[in-house]
């Protein structure tokens, strides 16, 4: 019998293909304000990304014992703390929108951008590298973990948020064998 080893995708790898495709959501500063494109794309970050990181990608390293695990929390929780300020800009943007305030909206929405981007570049710097160095229970389970929160958000919501099509999804979230 043969067996065929599939590679699937780790954590870190769809966590930095998501992160491009919120580098290239140029739509959110190029076009006029849309409330509804931005708050469905809110719920992706705050029920999706951003869960998928803080549930699952930032325990798994956290529990890992690196030579500096203290100073790696210390970054591991800014970051987290970063969430949440992303996460209030967002909501006072939409809230702005909602009473009309388009000259804060567009005063803020190139520094939602500017600090969503930068922040994920600290992610991919600080914390993701560290993936290839561990190897955990958690960590052979962490894509499926990630799938099961993304069918809680949806799929659909998910793929159009990130701009990939069914079969890409698939290919990443494959089984490995």
């Amino acid at each position: 019998m043969i067996m065929h080893w599939v590679r699937m995708a780790d954590l870190a790898e769809i966590l930095i293909m998501e992160h491009l495709a919120i580098k290239n959501a140029r739509w959110i500063v190029d076009k006029p304000y849309d409330a509804e494109a931005f708050t469905r794309f809110r719920s992706y970050l705050k029920a999706c990304h951003i869960e998928v990181e803080e549930k699952i990608c930032f325990p798994i390293l956290e529990s890992y014992s690196f030579p500096d695990a203290k100073q790696f929390r210390e970054k591991a929780e800014r970051i987290k703390a970063d969430h949440k300020l992303i996460d209030t800009l967002a909501l006072n943007i939409i809230r702005w929108g909602e009473s009309g305030n388009a000259h804060l909206i567009s005063e803020r929405l190139p520094l939602f951008l500017r600090l969503l981007v930068d922040h994920n570049a600290s992610e991919e710097t600080d914390l993701f590298p560290r993936w290839d160095s561990i190897d955990s229970p958690e960590m052979k389970s962490s894509v499926r973990d990630a799938r099961s929160i993304i069918e809680s958000f949806g799929v659909k919501e998910y793929m159009t948020a990130v701009g990939i099509n069914e079969c890409a999804f698939n290919y990443l979230f494959r089984h490995g064998v």
